[in-house]
């Protein structure tokens, strides 16, 4: 008897230790296209290469942050994005002296390790490690399936669909911020200085590998300092430092982001995969929705396909998750984890925080994602709370294999590139011959256009061409072509001001949802054919040529024919270069400031600036004038002597009609320098008689044939950016006006981004990286010392 039950404990653990190897081979088979090197699909991993391209670029200079002269025309870059994750790519392509897309595809596969890797852990940290290896193994493998098994919100999840999609940073971030809850956790247990220097190292990564992800970290943080509050409020010295040190760690990442933030856009999803169905599988709804087209009821259908596909099993731990929601509270082990779930579970409904704090509105799908990862590290808890009420009848060990069993056909069945739709991961196996062929010759066309070009690409939501509307981004860049958008991340409020000026003639455009919406207001004023506006902006810009493949976009061109010139024609792709309007009246740019600035010593706001110098476009366009205009700020008022020469005129915003107002723009009419007062709410209330006095007053103004010489190269005006031989205004595109000390020295003015900046952040990024490893040295020092010591 003896001999069989030890013969049977043998073959049971040589099933399970055969089963995690298997897996782990499945997990290699199954991604091995990401060593191949070869540009990969995805909806924002195109963008994400050329960003890790961009980044190794500034990296060999010695910076962390920078200018990226082809993003959104020129933009700073990873001052609202870290690019702690750019820097392992880079690493990556410095040891293995691979091309940066072979590094980049290698991190993903990395990212998938160690996003398992991190769920094990902290699952086991938690709740397995009282168990034997054998039962560890069979509970971390239905913990990590049942992740990856999940479709997540397509694209914009960061499952292995998100993954594969080009959120591999997020999920990166999720797995250092579980090894930081453990490392923080295991100095409660041991009081072990190491583990507080792994968790002040892996602290300061997350946030200098991404942003919305921090924001989560702080919210489990919070709670579990609320619920092991009885020992930290003992240990408050050694928490203090920790933050102390964390705090000096990530100053660079604070700091640029809340001092810049204001010149980056805020992005708002309104739409996202309804989370029930999201866990259960789109496959199984899809299916359920099929069938119903053809007269069956869908709920049946739905059922019966849930049956069918294993995912039943999702289901089940829902409903026994319900039961024992309970005793997981109940549960000192579980009680801080079940906490997190039910915290994400209501970030990821409540869309509150997203108006409170700026730039996080995108967090209620992300939000989901973080929730389904504890819920996955709960799920083999629950299955043993489970087996432990119903012990007699319910064994665990063959309860646990089939478990894995049922999880491990699921991931071999599991496809996360259908959502998308590509044929193939590998980006060219995924393009016909004839799109390899078109596209090749659209990056010859081209590279004939001139230098310094900046283009206007036609994104639309389609994947009819190129797998994604972001293959314009290493088109272009391949092109060496300025493009004049990029990804949501790092994003310009440029583009907030290019989606509201598409509503004249071009609103067939993808526009992802940036919260400032001056549509309404834009299109209450329109008067003339709506495609002059549009058009009449991206010149205001520095925007040269348009190009795009759609039906619309050829309708484009026939309306605005006049001011649109078909340079090159390949395959349905046009690109036109945009000409300037005929009898148009220019004049000198016209200065803008606020009565706030003058009485109150406020600053005119960057966003504030931008909403009402578009608007005055507007009346400017109706009357027939095309001219830049120009913001004084608070800080000009000392410089205004040297910057009124090269303006045409000065408009002041009130609505209050003070003396002090009034006496001060009298004095500038004695210079010489007409000026004007207008209120700042009749640009929207009382459109009839601002344009009428707005004609007048530029009635006055001394017109010009060509405007030329006031459009001045393209630059995104940055805060940031100075000029020694000059004065840098910002204009209403939100771009750079520059105005040298010295008339006949306008070519040779010069503005550039401070290193100084950059070479902190790099440096402040590199050693909470070394903190990082250092910590990982210290532990295996003191594993090894203690092994010797033992033996």
């Amino acid at each position: 008897m003896p001999a069989k039950f030890l013969s049977k404990s043998i073959w049971t653990n040589i099933v399970i230790y055969v089963t995690f190897i298997v897996v782990i081979l499945t997990f290699v088979f199954k991604f091995k296209y990401l060593f191949t090197g070869e540009t990969l699909s995805g909806w924002d991993t195109p963008g994400h290469v050329v960003l890790a391209k961009e980044f190794a670029i500034l990296f060999e200079k010695g910076l962390g942050i920078g200018w990226s002269d082809i993003w959104f025309g020129g933009f700073p870059v990873f001052y609202f994005y870290p690019p702690f994750y750019y820097f392992l790519v880079y690493i990556i392509h410095l040891i293995f002296s691979i091309s940066i897309e072979s590094a980049f595809g290698i991190s993903i596969f990395f990212t998938i390790c160690l996003l398992g890797f991190s769920i094990y852990t902290i699952g086991n940290h938690f709740f397995w490690k009282r168990f034997p290896l054998n039962i560890r193994l069979l509970l971390g493998i239905s913990s990590i399936l049942f992740y990856f098994n999940y479709a997540g919100e397509g694209l914009q999840g960061t499952s292995i669909v998100g993954i594969v999609e080009g959120t591999v940073i997020s999920s990166f971030t999720h797995g250092l911020f579980l090894l930081g809850i453990v490392y923080l956790d295991q100095f409660r247990l041991k009081q072990k200085l190491n583990s507080l220097v792994l968790f002040i190292g892996t602290t300061s990564l997350v946030f200098y590998s991404h942003l919305l992800s921090s924001i989560f970290y702080s919210f489990v943080l919070f709670t579990y300092f609320i619920i092991y509050r009885k020992f930290w409020l003992k240990h408050i010295k050694e928490l203090f430092l920790s933050f102390v040190f964390v705090l000096i760690f990530i100053s660079p990442v604070l700091f640029h982001f809340f001092k810049y933030a204001e010149y980056a856009s805020s992005v708002f999803y309104g739409y996202s995969y309804p989370p029930i169905l999201s866990i259960l599988s789109r496959d199984v709804y899809d299916q359920a929705l099929k069938a119903s087209q053809f007269g069956e009821n869908i709920t049946v259908a739905f059922l019966i396909e849930l049956l069918r596909s294993g995912r039943w099993i999702y289901l089940l731990i829902i409903i026994l998750m319900t039961f024992h929601m309970r005793s997981l509270l109940n549960f000192v082990r579980s009680r801080f984890l079940t906490t997190v779930f039910m915290v994400f579970f209501w970030l990821s409904l409540d869309y509150s925080f997203g108006y409170i704090i700026p730039n996080i509105k995108i967090h209620n799908y992300r939000a989901f994602d973080c929730f389904f990862i504890v819920f996955s590290i709960l799920m083999p808890l629950v299955i043993v709370h489970s087996v432990r009420t119903q012990k007699k009848f319910l064994p665990l060990l063959p309860i646990l294999i089939s478990i894995v069993f049922i999880q491990f056909y699921l991931f071999i069945h599991f496809d996360p590139i259908k959502y998308q739709e590509y044929k193939s991961p590998i980006w060219k196996e995924a393009r016909s011959d004839d799109e390899l062929y078109l596209y090749d010759r659209l990056l010859s066309k081209l590279k004939e256009l001139p230098k310094d070009t900046i283009i206007q690409p036609e994104i639309i939501k389609s994947k009819s061409l190129f797998g994604g509307p972001h293959f314009w981004i290493p088109l272009f860049y391949e092109a060496g072509i300025k493009n004049n958008l990029g990804l949501t991340v790092e994003s310009s409020y440029y583009s907030t001001l290019v989606f509201n000026w598409e509503s004249f003639g071009f609103s067939h455009t993808f526009r992802w949802g940036t919260e400032i919406d001056l549509r309404e207001n834009l299109l209450s004023l329109k008067k003339e054919n709506e495609v002059g506006y549009f058009l009449n902006f991206l010149t205001r810009s520095g925007v040269n040529y348009l190009m795009g493949f759609s039906p619309e976009f050829t309708d484009f061109i026939k309306q605005s024919r006049v001011r649109l010139e078909i340079v090159a024609t390949e395959g349905p792709f046009k690109i036109v270069k945009i000409l300037q309007k005929q009898n148009n009246n220019f004049i000198k740019p016209i200065g803008l400031i606020h009565a706030e600035t003058l009485n109150q010593n406020k600053e005119f706001g960057y966003q504030h600036f931008l909403k009402t110098s578009n608007l005055m476009q507007m009346y400017l366009m109706n009357l027939g004038y095309q001219t830049k205009i120009i913001r004084i700020s608070r800080n000009n008022l000392d410089q205004l002597d040297l910057i009124l020469p090269s303006l045409s005129s000065l408009i002041l915003i009130t609505d209050q009609n003070g003396l002090g107002e009034i006496s001060w723009l009298k004095n500038l009419d004695q210079k010489g320098i007409p000026t004007f007062m207008l209120g700042e709410t009749s640009l929207t209330r009382s459109a009839d008689t601002t344009e009428e006095n707005l004609s007048v007053f530029l009635n006055q103004l001394p017109k010009f044939m060509k405007g030329e010489e006031f459009f001045q190269p393209s630059h995104t005006f940055f805060e940031q950016k100075r000029s020694t031989n000059g004065i840098v205004l910002l204009d209403d595109a939100a771009k750079e006006y520059w105005i040298p000390y010295s008339k006949d020295k306008q070519k040779e003015m010069t503005v550039t981004l401070p290193e100084l900046s950059g070479k902190l952040y790099l440096g402040f990024m590199i050693a909470s990286f070394l903190l990082f490893l250092l910590g990982l040295v210290l532990t295996k020092i003191e594993y090894f010392s203690f092994s010797k010591a033992k033996m």
